[in-house]
């Protein structure tokens, strides 16, 4: 339908292969009848440092949105860091809409420099997307999980996925982990879940509460990767 095969992202200069566009994940908006396409990216203003952008497509024509009045083009959502240092990115997007509020949630793995984070420690953190307009609503880059002690970087979060629960208006954000509480050791991976206020964002019930039970706590040598 439409136009063949049309490009969505613009990362970098036409014929530089330093700047990249990988890791896409997409949802409708049924409110606006539009999509958003999330993906993590490197583009010249910011010297290969991997961060998640955003682009708003016309649900009905398919054509791009954004390069005239409605929003910016390939527009930046996390601030991982300081700009142009390669210390700390965003990677692995997902997405879901809340046609009730008419927003949507954006997630990925990410580094990031606020204390008590250092580098190498890897976590899950979100932003909230005006439905309307993609503007950015609540607090910037929140952190949803909390994997093993502040600054240990051997225990982290990876991959995350998230949906809506328009029953009780709630995101419901799940990745794979590693832990050291508990009987979790180091490199053992488990897939963990964190639900959220859809309307604030704030976390509901259970911090970081584990879903899978991969073998016998302690052994590193059974992992549960990749949710879906």
């Amino acid at each position: 339908i439409g136009s063949n095969d049309f490009r969505i992202s613009d990362m970098g200069t036409d014929g530089d292969a330093d700047f990249d566009a990988l890791r896409v994940a997409v949802t409708h908006n049924t409110t606006d009848n539009e999509y958003l396409v999330v993906w993590a990216g490197e583009d010249q203003a910011l010297a290969n440092e991997f961060e998640i952008y955003g682009q708003r497509i016309d649900g009905s024509s398919g054509t791009t949105l954004g390069t005239n009045e409605l929003g910016v083009n390939d527009f930046k959502i996390s601030d991982m860091g300081d700009d142009n240092s390669t210390d700390y990115s965003g990677f692995e997007p997902d997405i879901t809409y809340n046609d009730f509020n008419n927003e949507y949630l954006v997630v990925w793995e990410g580094e990031d420099n606020i204390a008590p984070l250092v580098i190498g420690e890897t976590e899950i953190f979100g932003q909230r997307l005006s439905g309307n307009t993609a503007a950015e609503v609540g607090n910037n880059d929140f952190r949803i999980s909390d994997m093993g002690t502040d600054a240990n970087t051997n225990i982290f979060a990876f991959t995350p996925k998230v949906n809506y629960n328009a029953a009780n208006n709630e995101y419901l954000v799940v990745w794979s982990g590693d832990d050291d509480g508990g009987t979790s050791v180091d490199n053992e991976y488990e897939i963990y879940g964190q639900r959220l206020v859809a309307s604030t964002g704030l976390e509901i019930g259970v911090n970081d509460f584990r879903i899978s039970d991969m073998s016998t706590d302690g052994d590193a040598d059974f992992d549960a990767l990749e949710q879906a």
